[in-house]
């Protein structure tokens, strides 16, 4: 929790000393909307998530923002082990930059932060004497490049997210995940 404090701050310091200032579109506007995850590691399956994205338009093409994004994946059976995955969420400082004024703007951008990934709880199924644990992931720091197009106020995205310093004996939990969602305030003036 200090952590995802600690980046409103930066977020917050950040905005407040931009000498720069969008011209033609609103200062604030707050995306949102629900997403499909597709994992990168073996025994997770693929999942649905949502998210929020408050942001603040430096300039016209530039926009800063604080995304919270929570997704729960599917558990596979692996080597004759059951598993359970809890849900996933991320806290992350993003930057966008947006191309052109049209009513469609292709963006491309990249969220920094932390993710919070819990416990994974596992049994063997063919095990005598029952054998259960439990995983803990934890929280990493982790980075996500995305690109989309912003039609109006519906946006559709692509997002890739990298969640480093997973102890190498268990499986990655890096996921691709496409975005639907919308944006509230922040059209043209």
């Amino acid at each position: 929790m200090k952590k995802v404090l600690l980046l409103v701050a930066v977020l917050v310091a950040g905005i407040a000393s931009a000498n720069a200032q969008s011209e033609n579109y609103k200062a604030f506007k707050v995306d949102a909307g629900a997403l499909y995850a597709i994992p990168g590691g073996d025994g997770v399956k693929s999942g649905a998530g949502f998210y929020i994205e408050p942001k603040y338009n430096l300039t016209d093409n530039i926009a800063l923002g604080l995304k919270m994004e929570w997704a729960v994946m599917g558990a596979d059976d692996v080597d004759g082990m059951s598993v359970d995955i809890s849900a996933l969420g991320s806290y992350q400082v993003t930057g966008d930059y947006y191309f052109g004024d049209s009513k469609v703007r292709p963006f491309v951008g990249l969220g920094a932060g932390i993710y919070s990934m819990g416990t994974m709880e596992y049994s063997a199924v063919d095990a005598m004497d029952g054998n259960m644990g439990t995983l803990d992931y934890g929280s990493k720091f982790g980075f996500a490049p995305r690109a989309g197009l912003l039609m109006g106020h519906f946006r559709l995205g692509l997002e890739y997210n990298v969640i480093t310093g997973i102890d190498s004996a268990l499986d990655s939990r890096n996921y691709l995940s496409f975005k639907v969602g919308f944006e509230i305030g922040g059209g043209k003036k």
